[in-house]
């Protein structure tokens, strides 16, 4: 690199056997190098970002942290919280599009309730994957059921909780495609040192598991379904006309 190359010159030779000009050019010149040789690496990297995003446009649909706008109604801690957890999903599921046939979406309405939303689903082929994603302290997390709900506790029973309705979404998004599609609720849970207890998976049928579990299941559910079935363009249509506008 002749960066190196003149870096090494000049720690090699004394301040003393160069004249001040000739020391200045040498600088100089590495200082432009090196500012040349930045601004390459980041026109590459924005180069790719953008060929990345070119490549996946049609198979994004929404935006995350919609819950932000809901500040009134759950405070602004939950709803920055529920913000970070809904965007930081948002990313994870970029990675599945590098699997040809898989669909994104974030804000879906909520069967039934005007204020409500899914936050994410996933589609490929005959598979869709509602997701509620939560941002916790740490802590170990299960689940309990109380009459109508699904409640996400602390296995410790440490603080009261949190009722989860994933279940209703699940039921209507199942009378939405019909019988043939299968629809598995889920939600993510992201924070540091948090896990999931034994009672991961509801008595309505809703899985819970921590972001990184709940990746490597869907990745590899899609990954064993990719020579099983045929693709299901009319999924993906029911699914984009449920997307939340405000």
């Amino acid at each position: 690199m002749p960066a190196i190359t003149l870096l090494s010159i000049v720690t090699r030779l004394s301040l003393y056997q160069l004249a001040p000009v000739t020391l200045a050019v040498l600088v100089t010149g590495t200082v432009l190098i090196v500012v040349i040789l930045t601004r390459l690496i980041k026109s590459v990297r924005h180069a790719g970002a953008e060929a990345l995003r070119e490549e996946l446009s049609g198979r994004v649909f929404g935006s995350p942290g919609m819950v932000l706008a809901a500040v009134e109604k759950y405070g602004q801690g939950r709803a920055e919280a529920g913000a970070r957890g809904e965007i930081s999903t948002a990313l994870l599921l970029e990675l599945l599009l590098r699997i040809p046939g898989v669909t994104v979406y974030h804000g879906l309405q909520f069967p039934g309730n005007d204020d409500a939303d899914v936050d994410h689903a996933v589609a490929f082929r005959n598979i869709v994957y509602l997701l509620d994603s939560k941002l916790y302290r740490w802590g170990q997390y299960e689940w309990s059921t109380t009459g109508e709900k699904d409640l996400i506790v602390r296995s410790d029973g440490y603080g009261r909780g949190t009722a989860n309705w994933m279940h209703v979404a699940a039921h209507g998004y199942q009378r939405l495609l019909g019988p043939h599609v299968e629809i598995v609720p889920m939600v993510l849970i992201h924070g540091r040192k948090v896990s999931v207890g034994h009672r991961s998976v509801s008595s309505r049928g809703v899985h819970m598991l921590t972001a990184g579990e709940a990746m490597e299941r869907i990745g590899n559910t899609i990954h064993g379904a990719l020579e099983i079935g045929q693709d299901n363009p009319s999924v993906r249509e029911a699914l984009a006309r449920k997307l939340k506008t405000a």
